[in-house]
Protein backbone atom coordinates (compact mmCIF):
# COMPACT_ATOMS: atom_id res chain seq x y z
CA UNK A 1 0.00 0.00 0.00
CA UNK A 2 2.89 2.35 0.75
CA UNK A 3 4.29 1.83 -2.74
CA UNK A 4 1.35 1.38 -5.09
CA UNK A 5 2.39 -0.12 -8.42
CA UNK A 6 -0.21 -0.53 -11.14
CA UNK A 7 2.12 -2.12 -13.69
CA UNK A 8 3.27 -0.92 -17.09
CA UNK A 9 0.35 -2.21 -19.16
CA UNK A 10 -2.25 -0.73 -16.80
CA UNK A 11 -0.44 2.59 -16.99
CA UNK A 12 -1.00 2.60 -20.77
CA UNK A 13 -4.76 2.39 -20.34
CA UNK A 14 -4.68 5.10 -17.68
CA UNK A 15 -2.90 7.46 -20.09
CA UNK A 16 -5.55 6.70 -22.71
CA UNK A 17 -8.29 7.64 -20.26
CA UNK A 18 -6.43 10.84 -19.38
CA UNK A 19 -6.22 11.73 -23.07
CA UNK A 20 -9.97 11.22 -23.54
CA UNK A 21 -10.66 13.40 -20.49
CA UNK A 22 -8.48 16.19 -21.90
CA UNK A 23 -10.29 16.00 -25.24
CA UNK A 24 -13.70 16.06 -23.52
CA UNK A 25 -12.68 19.31 -21.84
CA UNK A 26 -11.74 20.94 -25.14
CA UNK A 27 -8.06 20.04 -25.31
CA UNK A 28 -6.40 18.87 -28.52
CA UNK A 29 -3.82 16.08 -28.72
CA UNK A 30 -1.30 16.35 -31.55
CA UNK A 31 0.37 13.08 -32.51
CA UNK A 32 3.37 13.05 -34.88
CA UNK A 33 3.93 16.72 -34.08
CA UNK A 34 7.53 17.32 -33.14
CA UNK A 35 8.39 20.78 -31.83
CA UNK A 36 11.52 22.07 -33.59
CA UNK A 37 11.52 25.75 -32.66
CA UNK A 38 10.47 28.28 -30.05
CA UNK A 39 9.26 31.73 -31.12
CA UNK A 40 10.61 34.34 -28.69
CA UNK A 41 10.20 38.12 -28.99
CA UNK A 42 11.76 40.60 -26.55
CA UNK A 43 12.27 37.92 -23.96
CA UNK A 44 8.69 36.57 -24.12
CA UNK A 45 7.54 33.33 -25.72
CA UNK A 46 5.11 33.80 -28.61
CA UNK A 47 4.60 30.23 -29.76
CA UNK A 48 6.21 27.05 -31.08
CA UNK A 49 7.15 25.77 -34.52
CA UNK A 50 6.52 22.16 -35.57
CA UNK A 51 8.59 19.97 -37.87
CA UNK A 52 5.77 20.23 -40.42
CA UNK A 53 6.39 23.99 -40.64
CA UNK A 54 3.19 24.88 -38.77
CA UNK A 55 3.46 27.53 -36.09
CA UNK A 56 1.20 27.53 -33.06
CA UNK A 57 0.86 30.95 -31.46
CA UNK A 58 0.82 31.04 -27.66
CA UNK A 59 1.79 33.44 -24.90
CA UNK A 60 2.15 30.56 -22.45
CA UNK A 61 4.03 27.36 -23.29
CA UNK A 62 4.48 24.48 -20.85
CA UNK A 63 7.63 22.46 -21.54
CA UNK A 64 6.76 19.08 -20.00
CA UNK A 65 9.80 17.29 -21.40
CA UNK A 66 11.12 13.82 -20.85
CA UNK A 67 14.69 13.50 -19.65
CA UNK A 68 15.79 12.23 -23.08
CA UNK A 69 14.45 15.12 -25.19
CA UNK A 70 17.95 15.89 -26.40
CA UNK A 71 16.99 17.53 -29.68
CA UNK A 72 14.71 19.91 -27.77
CA UNK A 73 17.41 20.66 -25.21
CA UNK A 74 19.76 21.63 -28.02
CA UNK A 75 17.10 23.80 -29.65
CA UNK A 76 16.36 25.60 -26.37
CA UNK A 77 20.04 26.23 -25.81
CA UNK A 78 20.38 27.60 -29.34
CA UNK A 79 17.58 30.16 -28.80
CA UNK A 80 19.10 31.25 -25.48
CA UNK A 81 16.74 29.75 -22.88
CA UNK A 82 18.64 29.63 -19.59
CA UNK A 83 19.67 26.15 -18.49
CA UNK A 84 22.47 24.60 -16.49
CA UNK A 85 24.07 21.20 -16.04
CA UNK A 86 22.94 19.26 -12.96
CA UNK A 87 23.95 15.99 -11.27
CA UNK A 88 22.42 12.64 -12.18
CA UNK A 89 23.60 9.03 -11.83
CA UNK A 90 24.97 6.24 -14.01
CA UNK A 91 25.36 2.53 -13.46
CA UNK A 92 24.06 -0.92 -14.31
CA UNK A 93 20.94 -3.01 -13.81
CA UNK A 94 21.46 -5.83 -11.31
CA UNK A 95 19.33 -9.00 -11.39
CA UNK A 96 18.78 -11.58 -8.65
CA UNK A 97 16.30 -14.41 -8.24
CA UNK A 98 13.15 -12.84 -6.81
CA UNK A 99 13.01 -15.74 -4.36
CA UNK A 100 16.35 -14.63 -2.87
CA UNK A 101 15.07 -11.09 -2.29
CA UNK A 102 11.81 -12.44 -0.83
CA UNK A 103 13.63 -14.68 1.63
CA UNK A 104 16.08 -11.97 2.70
CA UNK A 105 13.39 -9.34 3.17
CA UNK A 106 10.40 -11.36 4.37
CA UNK A 107 12.04 -14.32 6.12
CA UNK A 108 9.56 -17.12 6.92
CA UNK A 109 6.76 -15.10 5.28
CA UNK A 110 8.44 -15.21 1.86
CA UNK A 111 6.00 -16.37 -0.78
CA UNK A 112 2.91 -15.29 1.14
CA UNK A 113 0.47 -14.09 -1.54
CA UNK A 114 -0.76 -11.31 0.75
CA UNK A 115 2.74 -9.80 0.72
CA UNK A 116 3.67 -10.46 -2.89
CA UNK A 117 7.15 -9.87 -4.29
CA UNK A 118 9.53 -8.04 -1.93
CA UNK A 119 11.42 -4.91 -2.91
CA UNK A 120 14.37 -3.06 -1.42
CA UNK A 121 16.13 0.28 -1.22
CA UNK A 122 19.87 0.48 -0.61
CA UNK A 123 22.55 3.15 -0.37
CA UNK A 124 26.29 3.07 0.33
CA UNK A 125 28.66 6.01 0.72
CA UNK A 126 31.93 4.81 -0.80
CA UNK A 127 35.38 5.76 0.45
CA UNK A 128 36.06 7.73 -2.75
CA UNK A 129 33.23 10.11 -1.86
CA UNK A 130 30.67 8.68 -4.28
CA UNK A 131 27.18 7.55 -3.33
CA UNK A 132 26.04 4.18 -4.69
CA UNK A 133 22.34 3.42 -4.46
CA UNK A 134 19.54 1.27 -5.81
CA UNK A 135 17.22 2.99 -8.25
CA UNK A 136 13.85 2.09 -9.79
CA UNK A 137 13.65 -1.32 -8.11
CA UNK A 138 11.39 -3.68 -10.08
CA UNK A 139 10.21 -6.76 -8.12
CA UNK A 140 9.38 -9.77 -10.28
CA UNK A 141 10.15 -7.71 -13.37
CA UNK A 142 12.53 -7.53 -16.27
CA UNK A 143 15.36 -5.41 -17.64
CA UNK A 144 14.26 -3.61 -20.78
CA UNK A 145 15.93 -1.85 -23.69
CA UNK A 146 15.45 1.91 -23.43
CA UNK A 147 17.69 3.49 -26.05
CA UNK A 148 16.22 6.40 -27.98
CA UNK A 149 19.04 6.76 -30.50
CA UNK A 150 20.82 4.53 -33.05
CA UNK A 151 24.03 2.72 -32.10
CA UNK A 152 23.45 3.22 -28.39
CA UNK A 153 22.48 0.78 -25.63
CA UNK A 154 20.53 1.94 -22.57
CA UNK A 155 18.87 -0.25 -19.93
CA UNK A 156 15.84 0.33 -17.73
CA UNK A 157 13.52 -1.86 -15.67
CA UNK A 158 9.81 -2.58 -15.43
CA UNK A 159 7.33 -4.77 -13.58
CA UNK A 160 3.87 -5.89 -14.54
CA UNK A 161 1.09 -5.57 -11.98
CA UNK A 162 1.49 -9.25 -11.03
CA UNK A 163 5.23 -8.88 -10.29
CA UNK A 164 5.46 -12.55 -11.19
CA UNK A 165 8.65 -12.78 -13.29
CA UNK A 166 11.52 -14.92 -11.94
CA UNK A 167 14.04 -12.09 -11.41
CA UNK A 168 14.17 -8.98 -9.31
CA UNK A 169 16.06 -6.08 -10.87
CA UNK A 170 17.09 -2.58 -9.91
CA UNK A 171 19.40 0.09 -11.13
CA UNK A 172 22.65 0.10 -9.17
CA UNK A 173 23.91 3.59 -9.84
CA UNK A 174 26.60 6.05 -8.83
CA UNK A 175 26.15 9.79 -8.60
CA UNK A 176 27.94 11.96 -11.17
CA UNK A 177 28.45 15.69 -10.83
CA UNK A 178 28.81 18.43 -13.48
CA UNK A 179 32.51 18.60 -12.64
CA UNK A 180 32.76 15.03 -14.05
CA UNK A 181 31.30 16.01 -17.43
CA UNK A 182 33.36 16.37 -20.64
CA UNK A 183 34.76 19.80 -21.52
CA UNK A 184 36.76 18.94 -24.64
CA UNK A 185 35.38 20.53 -27.86
CA UNK A 186 36.21 17.30 -29.72
CA UNK A 187 33.94 15.34 -27.35
CA UNK A 188 31.11 17.79 -28.03
CA UNK A 189 31.69 17.51 -31.78
CA UNK A 190 31.56 13.71 -31.59
CA UNK A 191 28.45 13.57 -29.40
CA UNK A 192 26.44 16.57 -30.62
CA UNK A 193 27.85 17.38 -34.05
CA UNK A 194 29.04 20.82 -32.91
CA UNK A 195 31.07 22.23 -30.05
CA UNK A 196 28.14 24.46 -28.97
CA UNK A 197 30.69 27.06 -27.88
CA UNK A 198 32.17 24.92 -25.09
CA UNK A 199 35.64 26.29 -25.92
CA UNK A 200 34.52 29.85 -25.15
CA UNK A 201 33.18 29.17 -21.65
CA UNK A 202 34.90 30.83 -18.69
CA UNK A 203 37.28 28.58 -16.77
CA UNK A 204 35.43 26.34 -14.34
CA UNK A 205 32.02 26.79 -15.94
CA UNK A 206 30.26 23.61 -17.12
CA UNK A 207 28.36 23.66 -20.42
CA UNK A 208 24.61 23.02 -19.99
CA UNK A 209 24.69 20.14 -22.51
CA UNK A 210 27.82 18.46 -21.09
CA UNK A 211 25.80 15.79 -19.26
CA UNK A 212 24.26 14.72 -22.57
CA UNK A 213 27.77 14.36 -24.01
CA UNK A 214 28.70 12.03 -21.14
CA UNK A 215 25.51 10.00 -21.59
CA UNK A 216 26.10 9.53 -25.31
CA UNK A 217 29.72 8.51 -24.70
CA UNK A 218 28.63 5.78 -22.25
CA UNK A 219 25.69 4.61 -24.36
CA UNK A 220 27.67 4.31 -27.59
CA UNK A 221 30.43 2.52 -25.69
CA UNK A 222 27.86 0.05 -24.32
CA UNK A 223 26.68 -0.58 -27.89
CA UNK A 224 30.28 -1.40 -28.85
CA UNK A 225 30.87 -3.62 -25.80
CA UNK A 226 27.64 -5.50 -26.51
CA UNK A 227 28.85 -6.42 -30.00
CA UNK A 228 27.28 -3.68 -32.10
CA UNK A 229 23.96 -5.50 -32.49
CA UNK A 230 21.98 -3.91 -29.62
CA UNK A 231 22.84 -6.72 -27.23
CA UNK A 232 23.67 -5.25 -23.84
CA UNK A 233 27.06 -5.90 -22.19
CA UNK A 234 26.69 -8.03 -19.06
CA UNK A 235 28.83 -9.62 -16.35
CA UNK A 236 28.31 -11.85 -13.33
CA UNK A 237 28.77 -10.04 -10.02
CA UNK A 238 31.44 -12.51 -8.88
CA UNK A 239 33.51 -11.84 -11.98
CA UNK A 240 33.00 -8.09 -11.65
CA UNK A 241 34.33 -8.22 -8.09
CA UNK A 242 37.25 -10.38 -9.22
CA UNK A 243 38.02 -8.04 -12.16
CA UNK A 244 37.70 -10.70 -14.84
CA UNK A 245 35.44 -11.01 -17.85
CA UNK A 246 32.47 -13.37 -17.63
CA UNK A 247 32.35 -16.26 -20.07
CA UNK A 248 29.30 -18.18 -18.84
CA UNK A 249 26.07 -17.49 -16.99
CA UNK A 250 25.06 -19.22 -13.76
CA UNK A 251 21.79 -19.53 -11.88
CA UNK A 252 20.53 -16.08 -12.91
CA UNK A 253 19.40 -15.82 -16.52
CA UNK A 254 19.29 -12.17 -17.66
CA UNK A 255 15.91 -10.93 -18.86
CA UNK A 256 17.16 -8.22 -21.25
CA UNK A 257 16.02 -8.55 -24.86
CA UNK A 258 17.32 -8.93 -27.55
CA UNK A 259 20.08 -10.49 -25.42
CA UNK A 260 23.35 -9.89 -23.60
CA UNK A 261 27.02 -10.27 -24.46
CA UNK A 262 29.23 -11.40 -21.59
CA UNK A 263 32.22 -9.09 -21.16
CA UNK A 264 34.21 -7.26 -18.54
CA UNK A 265 32.26 -4.16 -17.49
CA UNK A 266 35.45 -2.44 -16.35
CA UNK A 267 35.37 0.08 -19.19
CA UNK A 268 31.59 0.55 -19.31
CA UNK A 269 31.66 3.34 -16.70
CA UNK A 270 34.22 5.81 -15.35
CA UNK A 271 36.73 4.21 -12.98
CA UNK A 272 35.40 6.07 -9.95
CA UNK A 273 31.98 4.50 -10.56
CA UNK A 274 33.15 0.89 -10.92
CA UNK A 275 35.40 1.21 -7.86
CA UNK A 276 32.54 2.59 -5.77
CA UNK A 277 30.27 -0.24 -6.94
CA UNK A 278 32.86 -2.88 -6.03
CA UNK A 279 32.94 -1.46 -2.54
CA UNK A 280 29.14 -1.22 -2.33
CA UNK A 281 28.26 -4.77 -3.42
CA UNK A 282 29.65 -6.55 -0.32
CA UNK A 283 28.12 -3.82 1.86
CA UNK A 284 24.74 -4.46 0.25
CA UNK A 285 25.32 -8.20 0.78
CA UNK A 286 25.51 -7.56 4.52
CA UNK A 287 22.12 -5.84 4.38
CA UNK A 288 20.42 -8.32 2.04
CA UNK A 289 21.97 -11.78 2.33
CA UNK A 290 23.03 -12.98 -1.10
CA UNK A 291 22.91 -9.60 -2.80
CA UNK A 292 26.55 -10.00 -3.85
CA UNK A 293 26.04 -13.61 -4.95
CA UNK A 294 28.46 -14.71 -7.66
CA UNK A 295 25.74 -15.47 -10.24
CA UNK A 296 23.81 -12.21 -9.96
CA UNK A 297 24.00 -10.36 -13.28
CA UNK A 298 24.98 -6.79 -14.06
CA UNK A 299 23.63 -5.43 -17.36
CA UNK A 300 24.65 -2.04 -18.74
CA UNK A 301 24.34 0.76 -19.01
CA UNK A 302 21.81 2.75 -16.97
CA UNK A 303 22.27 6.42 -17.87
CA UNK A 304 18.77 7.92 -17.86
CA UNK A 305 18.19 8.11 -14.11
CA UNK A 306 17.19 11.78 -14.32
CA UNK A 307 17.72 14.79 -16.53
CA UNK A 308 21.36 15.87 -16.94
CA UNK A 309 20.31 19.52 -16.96
CA UNK A 310 17.85 21.93 -15.39
CA UNK A 311 15.93 24.64 -17.24
CA UNK A 312 16.00 27.43 -14.67
CA UNK A 313 12.70 28.86 -13.46
CA UNK A 314 11.60 31.36 -10.82
CA UNK A 315 9.06 31.26 -8.02
CA UNK A 316 6.36 31.92 -10.63
CA UNK A 317 7.42 28.68 -12.42
CA UNK A 318 8.43 30.62 -15.54
CA UNK A 319 11.81 30.45 -17.23
CA UNK A 320 14.36 32.79 -15.70
CA UNK A 321 14.90 34.64 -18.98
CA UNK A 322 11.93 33.72 -21.20
CA UNK A 323 8.59 34.96 -19.89
CA UNK A 324 5.60 32.73 -20.58
CA UNK A 325 7.75 29.58 -20.78
CA UNK A 326 6.99 27.06 -18.02
CA UNK A 327 9.58 24.24 -17.68
CA UNK A 328 7.93 21.27 -15.97
CA UNK A 329 8.63 17.76 -14.82
CA UNK A 330 11.54 15.40 -15.16
CA UNK A 331 13.21 16.59 -18.34
CA UNK A 332 13.21 20.17 -17.14
CA UNK A 333 15.04 19.02 -14.02
CA UNK A 334 12.25 19.30 -11.44
CA UNK A 335 11.26 15.68 -10.84
CA UNK A 336 12.74 12.21 -10.48
CA UNK A 337 10.01 9.83 -11.61
CA UNK A 338 6.36 9.47 -12.57
CA UNK A 339 4.84 10.61 -9.28
CA UNK A 340 7.07 13.62 -8.65
CA UNK A 341 6.68 14.69 -12.30
CA UNK A 342 2.89 14.53 -11.91
CA UNK A 343 3.04 16.66 -8.76
CA UNK A 344 5.25 19.21 -10.51
CA UNK A 345 2.80 19.27 -13.40
CA UNK A 346 -0.01 20.15 -10.98
CA UNK A 347 2.05 23.03 -9.57
CA UNK A 348 2.84 24.35 -13.06
CA UNK A 349 -0.80 24.00 -14.12
CA UNK A 350 -1.89 26.06 -11.13
CA UNK A 351 0.75 28.70 -11.95
CA UNK A 352 -0.47 28.97 -15.56
CA UNK A 353 -4.09 29.27 -14.41
CA UNK A 354 -3.36 32.11 -11.96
Amino acid sequence: VAKPHIGTFRLVSMVEHMRHEIESLGGEIRFQSRVTGLHVEAGHVRGVRLASGEEIAANQVVLALGHSARDTFEMLHAVGVFMEAKPFAVGFRIEHPQSLIDKARLGPNAGNPLLGAADYKLVHHASNGRAVYSFCMCPGGQVVAATSEPRCVVTNGMSQYSRAERNANAGMVVGVDPQDYPRDPAAFEAALGTSHGVDTLPAGQVHPLAGIVLQRQLESNAYRLGGGNYNAPAQRVGDFLARRASTTLGDVQPSYKPGVTLVSMEDALPAFATEAMREALPAFGRKIRGYDMHDAVLTGVETRTSSPLRIGRGDDFQSLNTAGLYPAGEGAGYAGGILSAAVDGIKVGEAVAC
